[in-house]
């Protein structure tokens, strides 16, 4: 079995046992692994009505079939279950380390059922299966947790090659805005899995292991993966801009296009953001690269800092951090964005729904809703102090912080306000004004993980301008662009690829790759057809929860108010009008739901 272990581990916490059960071999034809997989095992597994917190659901890790093979960026893995704060299904992308170690451990999946009495952390350590006492560990921080456990392994060796998942005190008081953890930093698009986590008592995965993952041609497979790097190389984004700075490097090229969000998405404010992006991390940090496993770009800066207000280590800011707790919170200081997202990390609280979260309650004491006596918090645009403090405290749920700890949709319903919730599905948008980049906005409101633009990398052409001349602010071809994106990077998750490298290689470039690899014979369009059917079996599991397809809105502010001033000035979101368009090329009848015939095509049944 190529790629693969064929092995999976399903864990039941609620008999303290587990078992080892094959691969199906079915289900890796249809959905290939990673995502994919997980998706499909879920959705046959779980009620979709059920609630996320309950002992009924289920966490499942997995990692594709070209994780640990050594394929360029093959280390991702994901991680899927229904989402305590959307109630639809969620899907976690775990970078680092711990999706190779998974397979080197012996597994292609986990499979978490059921509930602990108390914590516990289930260790995989060179065939030994372990699901151990942990109440030690509960209240630690993600780097006090992932520390004191290698530790305890009283081998320094061991501890080193040991990586872990766990999750914070965000996870273990079942905040819906929770993340997960590994190797030092925040997965990417799990907000409310923390808490899904949590509910189960399961505070940590540590993996290791020496086990093989063999390739079906290893030569062409070597030449294949030698030539994908040299492309890489050469390409000026993977290779100067990303492996420099990050995705911190985007953040100019939003601000100049007018996408870049500013208090809480109330217009770009142009003027008003001055010093923004890369240029001025080295003034603020020391930075260090670090790449994922067989990963030649090494786009992950870490670094320290030590301030009154926070000391520790860990990742130099990202563009997600830069702009949903930074600019969007009104916030241009770049170490003070980068204590947020360090302190996100080691909370475990997912950066795009804490600082929505945060910008939302800025927006609502700014004018007057919402007042600092009736939060106890003292929440003002542009104030570093208060951010660090509303984070600190909505992630240990301590005094009033842990109502907006329930996140923004919460908060501004609580207050009657719900045109003050910029976001989809109860998620708070990721940094991007969906009126200045218009396939985006459409990718925000159709996406089964709500508006997270890593699920549909539009950015690559609308802003990058990488493969197609894209302008972000028409809507001619975007219907078309966003279900491609979106397709495709169904894939890649399925694969167990990082997104990145298609900002210098084209789809077509990994299909030799996954044919040396796995022994198969796919074209570029059987996997984009692959990717298709994950995204129809995630709509139809959120439509089985209650999803209303109506819901495939942006708040008002995108489609009625346009951008007061800067290059966007007068743009607005024209998702309505995109939206028929793109029912159509998705094969869903004018309400948004798939036509049976159209799933029957896809293999998913009537």
């Amino acid at each position: 079995m190529y790629g693969r272990t064929g092995r999976n581990l399903r864990v039941n916490l609620t008999e303290n046992d587990f078992t080892i059960e094959e691969s199906p071999a079915k289900f890796e034809e249809f959905f290939l692994g990673g995502r994919g997989l997980g998706v499909k095992v879920l959705s046959d597994e779980i009620e979709p009505g059920i609630d996320p917190l309950s002992i009924d659901n289920k966490i499942i890790f997995v990692s594709g079939p070209l994780v640990g093979t050594g394929a360029i960026t093959g280390a991702s893995c994901n991680v899927v279950t229904k989402s305590a704060l959307s109630g639809t299904i969620a899907c976690a992308k775990l970078r680092g380390h711990f999706g190779a170690e998974l397979k080197f451990a012996g597994f292609d999946m986990i499979i978490v059922e059921g509930k602990a009495d108390s914590p516990v952390i289930l260790s995989i350590m060179d065939d030994k299966i372990n699901i151990q006492p942990a109440l030690e560990y509960w209240g630690r921080t993600a780097s006090e947790t992932e520390e004191t456990f290698k530790k305890s392994l009283g081998d320094k060796w061991a501890g080193r090659e040991t990586y872990l998942v766990s999750i914070g005190p965000a996870g273990e008081k079942l905040l819906p805005l929770a993340n997960i953890i590994n190797d030092g930093f925040l997965s990417v698009g799990g907000a409310g899995i923390g808490a899904v986590m949590g509910s189960k008592n399961l505070k940590a995965i540590a993996v290791k292991g020496n086990h093989t993952v063999t390739v079906a041609d290893g030569n062409r497979f070597v030449q294949v993966v030698t030539t994908l790097i040299n492309k890489l190389n050469s390409a000026p984004l993977t290779s100067q801009s990303m492996s420099s700075w990050g995705s911190a490097f985007f953040v100019d090229l939003c601000h100049q296009k007018g996408i870049l969000p500013f208090k809480n998405f109330q217009g770009s404010h142009f003027a008003e953001i001055r010093g923004v992006g890369a240029g001025t991390m080295p003034g603020a940090f020391e930075l260090r690269s670090r790449g994922c496993f067989a990963c030649p770009i090494a786009c992950i800066k870490k670094t320290d800092v030590s301030n009154p207000l926070f000391k520790g280590k860990g990742m130099a800011p990202t563009y997600l951090a830069a702009g949903a707790l930074g600019y969007n919170c009104g916030i241009t200081d770049m170490t003070i964005i980068g204590m947020a997202n360090m302190l996100c990390a080691e909370m475990g609280l997912d950066p795009i729904a804490a600082g929505g979260t945060v910008a939302t309650a800025m927006e609502l004491v700014e004018k007057g809703i919402v007042s600092k006596d009736d939060l106890k918090l003292d929440l003002r645009f542009g104030h570093g102090d208060d951010l660090l403090q509303a984070l600190t405290l909505m992630a240990t749920k301590k005094g009033h912080a842990k109502r907006i700890g329930q996140g923004a949709k919460a908060l501004t319903d609580e207050y009657r306000e719900p045109k003050v919730f910029m976001g989809v599905r109860g998620i708070p948008l990721a940094p991007f004004d969906p009126r200045a980049i218009q396939g985006m906005g459409l990718h925000f409101a159709t996406s089964n993980y709500g508006p997270h633009h890593l699920y549909a990398y539009t950015f690559i052409e609308e802003i990058l301008n990488v493969h197609e001349n894209l302008d972000p602010w028409t809507i001619e071809g975007k219907p078309e662009l966003v279900k491609r994106y979106q397709d495709m990077t169904a894939v890649m998750d399925s694969l167990g690829l990082c997104n990145w490298p298609l900002m210098g290689l084209k789809f077509n470039n990994f299909v030799p790759m996954v044919n040396s690899c796995l022994g198969t014979g796919y074209k570029a369009e059987d996997l984009l057809a692959i990717g298709e059917r994950i995204w129809n079996i995630e709509r139809s599991f959120n439509l089985k929860t209650g999803l209303d397809p109506k819901y495939d809105v942006l708040p008002e502010r995108f489609t009625k108010e346009p951008i007061l001033d800067g290059p966007a000035e007068g743009q607005v979101s024209r998702v309505d009008e995109m939206l028929p368009e793109y029912y159509s090329l998705r094969g869903w009848n004018d309400e948004g739901r798939p036509d049976p015939d159209k799933l029957k095509d896809l293999g998913l049944g009537g």
